[in-house]
């Protein structure tokens, strides 16, 4: 097996307001490669100048020659204080891998799920 990732520390402006990181890793080579994700990983793959529009959270993988943009939905105040709001914005053609949920969620639903500390 012939492998090699490449850890790059600053992903640039595009992932800087990204609340999922500031970090992308780039894999090459050929064979097995392992990846989590919370949820299961759909492949989904866009033809010429077909274009897709995710939630920054749901983002595991994509190949490096498709196009993407990372975007605010609201406005720069509910953006910044909030973490939300940021889509990925990829253009075809290439292929992209995305979990079927958002850890961000998960995160939502378990903390009113947990023991309250009585008094």
């Amino acid at each position: 097996m012939n492998v090699d990732i490449r850890y790059s520390p600053w992903g640039g402006r595009k992932t800087f307001f990204s609340a999922e990181g500031l970090f992308l890793l780039r894999c090459t080579g050929t064979g097995d490669m392992i990846v989590s994700s919370y949820g299961a990983i759909e492949r989904r793959a866009l033809g010429q100048g077909e274009v897709l529009k995710i939630d920054t959270g749901h983002i595991v993988a994509f190949e490096e020659n498709i196009g993407y943009q990372v975007n605010k939905v609201g406005g720069w105040k509910s953006t910044l204080l909030s973490g939300e709001g940021l889509v990925a914005t990829f253009t075809g053609p290439g292929t992209l891998w995305l979990q079927t949920r958002s850890p961000a969620d998960f995160i939502g639903w378990l903390i009113p799920q947990l023991p309250k500390q009585q008094s």
